[in-house]
């Protein structure tokens, strides 16, 4: 994603919440943000482009972009994707047999959104990537452990 917009310096009354939350995210950051060359700013955002892939891509209403919210998944993606690749590589390739349409060897979790994942397959033809939506959109890492149950249940009664 680029954003194209106006940056400017944060004004001094406005610095101790910037500071605050600053901190709150980069916590290591403590030994630095009160040097003299340490500054706060912010980019009021004119224009946003955003490329997802091969074909996706284009510009951003400002609607949208001010509707935007984060993942529901986003801080617990690294847990997810680190479980599902340890504990249930079988249950990927499964997955990925039945709703991929793809038979693997081999399946790797490599992204997870609250409407699906993303996996890595190694095939008899090589490696392959494929998208695979949840059976519904998931808000929180139990109805994603919920949703990935229920396919592997679905998937087993089709294979």
């Amino acid at each position: 994603m680029t954003l194209i917009g106006n940056v400017l310096t944060i004004l001094e009354p406005e610095v101790p919440e910037a500071r605050k939350l600053y901190l709150a995210r980069y916590a290591n950051s403590q030994y630095w943000v009160d040097f003299e060359d340490f500054s706060f700013y912010r980019m009021d955002v004119v224009d946003v482009y955003y490329v997802g892939g091969f074909g996706v891509m284009g510009w951003v209403s400002d609607s949208d972009y001010e509707r935007a919210q984060p993942d529901p998944l986003a801080d617990a993606t690294g847990e997810i994707i680190q479980h599902m690749n340890a504990d249930h590589k079988d249950a990927l390739i499964l997955i990925a047999r039945v709703f991929a349409r793809i038979e693997s060897q081999e399946a790797t979790m490599t992204a997870v959104d609250r409407l699906g994942f993303h996996v890595r397959l190694k095939t008899q033809d090589g490696i392959r990537g494929a998208r695979i939506a949840f059976l519904r959109e998931v808000t929180n890492p139990a109805e994603t452990r919920k949703v990935l149950v229920e396919m592997v249940q679905q998937a087993r009664s089709q294979a």
